[in-house]
């Protein structure tokens, strides 16, 4: 109708005018109520920011701040320690009052002395020294080993168990046992027992070196299957070395053996790297001399030649326990007790007589076995009792003498007979021992050539001790050391390390072979056989003047 106007929004009243009014959408609606679509867009914006936020955050996560050129402040604080520059010193453990410790003493057998003399058994105060009619010997701290027979107030040594010579071999079978280390035993070839009783018996550097030419040259000229040959020794070799002695390949493997064991070599002993080992040259001697073995014991080559070789497997066994070596041994001990006379002695063959050169070999035959803990004598073979009725046979009048099948004394038969004495069981106080000391005296080395002899009076003075064994020793340890080839002749620079036979009354007999042994076995003497008759197993004599 044209006198009605226009309504209007009720919420806005405003005036006309002459131009047109803008365009004004209404968006009244209830206060309570909220638009859906406003809703869906804060529900999208809030979805959206979570998201782009933990979009921000992982980036965050990953990326690596640079701080190597930002300015840090730091503070350095110095802590004063002390520090040791020096290694202390060891603490000194040394007891200076007498009988304390000894810094520089080797260990292994030395006891410290209560008393100036010891010795075993009960003292008899009006016996008159140098009674011949009772073996007797020098007072001694250690006691000889079972079979020394001898009187109890002079120091002769204990009394033998109740099977004379017998020891008993599951107690003393071997090793270095209580029965190795008696008195004239052969406990003392290596370690630091070795060391001390040639420093303390007069060797020295010079003589272990000529010991070791000595067993170069016979391992040279060992035959590949074990033995050494008096005569043939120089094709094993592969040389011209001279000197050719006998055939008697027995003997003669003895004599390449002895050596070998009188330096502690054995077919046992361990082999230490970069050290010179003789374990299979004594391996393979051991098992020659076993293949010519007969069932009687009998090493074959005569009584002389069976006699070394005993003294070779009884020591061979002594040193290691062995029980192959017990059987060999005790075998061929067994031919020497069935072989002996009716005399006392033995020769050439079982049963023949005597002479004092091979009863020499078989008196330190059995007493090789009896230390080695076999079976030598009993009281229905007095084997070694008998032996001293042929000694007795031999002996000049004042018992200082020997002769070889009389008593016709020599020096060398002497020799052999004073050393047979001794491990018999008489003592150094005996007349008859001082006698045939003084004899030896009277032919040191270098008066005479034999070195048949001088291995034989060597080992007597060497029992004995004191100035006299200091005053032969002296002469004999410079008198063998020149007499060594150095390998300079000219033509046979392969004798280097051996002895030659020249002008030896036995080089036609035993030839180079055995003159370079025994020389050897000479110079071992300072711990081949621990002494008879010391306070201890390296100390100085104790004879009485």
């Amino acid at each position: 109708m044209p006198n009605e106007k226009p309504e209007l929004p009720h919420h806005n009243s405003q005036p006309e005018h002459d131009t047109p009014p803008a365009v004004i959408r209404s968006l009244s609606a209830p206060t309570n109520a909220t638009p859906a679509r406003f809703t869906a867009g804060f529900l999208l914006a809030c979805i959206i920011s979570a998201v782009v936020h933990g979009v921000l955050l992982t980036l965050f996560l990953f990326v690596t701040v640079n701080t190597t050129n930002a300015n840090l402040t730091t503070e350095t604080k110095l802590i004063e320690t002390l520090i040791e520059d020096e290694k202390p010193k060891d603490a000194n453990l040394t007891n200076e009052d007498e009988g304390g410790l000894d810094p520089d003493r080797l260990l292994n057998f030395d006891n410290v002395r209560i008393d100036k003399i010891s010795v075993p058994g009960p003292a008899k105060m009006d016996e008159k020294i140098g009674n011949s009619e009772i073996a007797d010997s020098a007072p001694m701290n250690v006691p000889p080993p079972p079979g020394l027979l001898g009187s109890e107030g002079q120091g002769g040594g204990v009394k033998s168990p109740n099977n004379p010579g017998l020891m008993n071999p599951s107690a003393f079978g071997g090793g270095f046992s209580k029965a190795l280390m008696a008195p004239g035993s052969i406990g003392g070839r290596s370690g630091s027992t070795r060391e001390q009783l040639v420093r303390e018996g007069g060797g020295n550097t010079e003589t272990e070196a000529a010991v070791a030419k000595g067993l170069a040259w016979l391992v040279k000229h060992q035959a590949p299957d074990g033995h050494w040959s008096l005569d043939g020794f120089y094709q094993h070799g592969h040389c011209n070395c001279n000197g050719i002695g006998q055939n008697n390949d027995i003997a003669a493997t003895a004599f390449g053996l002895l050596p070998l064991l009188g330096a502690g070599e054995t077919h046992k002993k361990k082999e230490v790297k970069d050290q010179i080992s003789y374990r299979l040259n004594v391996q393979r001697a051991l098992d020659f001399l076993i293949r010519k073995q007969a069932r009687d014991g009998n090493f074959g080559g005569g009584m002389y030649a069976h006699g070394l070789a005993t003294i070779a497997m009884c020591e061979a066994y002594g040193l290691t326990s062995d029980p192959r070596l017990k059987l060999s041994a005790q075998a061929a001990v067994n031919y020497i007790r069935a072989a002996q006379s009716e005399g006392g002695g033995w020769r050439y063959e079982p049963r023949m007589g005597g002479d004092t050169s091979v009863v020499g070999w078989q008196v330190m035959a059995l007493k090789s076995g009896q230390m080695a803990g076999l079976e030598v004598d009993d009281n229905k073979n007095p084997t070694l009792s008998r032996a001293t009725k042929f000694l007795n046979s031999v002996m000049t009048a004042d018992g200082g003498g020997y002769g070889y099948t009389t008593n016709d004394a020599t020096e060398t038969m002497s020799a052999v007979g004073l050393l047979c004495r001794l491990y018999l069981g008489t003592g150094t106080r005996n007349t008859g021992i001082i006698n045939g000391v003084n004899r030896l005296k009277k032919s040191p080395p270098g008066s005479i050539t034999s070195m048949y002899y001088y291995y034989y009076a060597t080992q007597v003075l060497h029992h004995v001790g004191g100035k006299d064994w200091e005053e032969w020793n002296n002469k004999m340890r410079p008198y063998l050391l020149a007499r060594q080839d150095q390998g300079k002749t000219p033509g046979r620079p392969h004798q280097r390390g051996s002895w030659g036979p020249a002008g030896d009354p036995h080089a036609g007999a035993g030839g180079r072979l055995m003159i370079t042994s025994l020389s050897v076995l000479t110079l071992e003497v300072y711990y081949r056989h621990l002494p008879l008759y010391r306070r201890d197993m390296g100390g100085k004599a104790m004879v009485a003047n």
